[in-house]
């Protein structure tokens, strides 16, 4: 009777579960390596200059965007509006 009690439990508890979606909890701000367009809207810039990669408290990449000096500055100050930490590392090469 002990074993048909503790599986039913079993059954009803739920397994650790990995997130597929994690929220990000800061910006990593770098320069951009190749070409690539600016990924605004109707920027009428036509290259890159900034990478900004927004990452999760492990510091695993959640998502990056390219974009070019103004849209840059732009997404960092709304971005630290909302409590992003922000890394800069335009600096390295």
């Amino acid at each position: 009777m002990e074993t048909a009690q503790r599986a039913d439990r079993d059954r009803g508890e739920t397994m650790l579960e990995p997130d597929f979606d994690p929220a990000p909890t800061a910006v990593q701000i770098g320069r951009c390596g190749y070409l690539s367009p600016c990924r605004a809207p109707r920027c009428a810039t036509s290259y890159t200059t900034i990478v900004l990669r927004k990452i999760d408290a492990a510091g695993r990449p959640v998502r990056q965007i390219e974009l070019c000096d103004i849209h840059a500055e732009i997404m960092i100050a709304r971005e630290r509006k909302r409590g992003f930490e922000i890394f800069d590392r335009r600096d390295w090469r």
